[in-house]
């Protein structure tokens, strides 16, 4: 087996923010397991105020969802939008 210094890793689905131009901000995960990568964007959801958040399966956009601000009273981040 060969030297894995030039390994080539392909994850499936990727967690991300971008911004209003549609350039990513921040990657917030790479996954293989399609359950894992929905629980991982529905948790950026929760922490993640006033950023559209993407949820992508390849070159597939799966989800988005806008967040606005943080609500001392409920202890929760608003969702704005959402799209399934």
């Amino acid at each position: 087996m060969g030297s894995r210094e030039f390994a080539i890793y392909d994850y499936t689905f990727q967690v991300f923010t971008v911004d209003a131009a549609g350039k990513v901000v921040e990657r917030i995960g790479e996954m293989n397991n399609g359950a894992v990568a929905r629980a991982a964007f529905e948790a950026a959801a929760t922490q993640y105020t006033w950023s559209t958040i993407k949820l992508r399966n390849g070159g597939r956009l799966v989800r988005e969802i806008r967040t606005g601000g943080y609500d001392d009273k409920t202890k929760t981040v608003e969702i704005l939008s959402r799209s399934d």
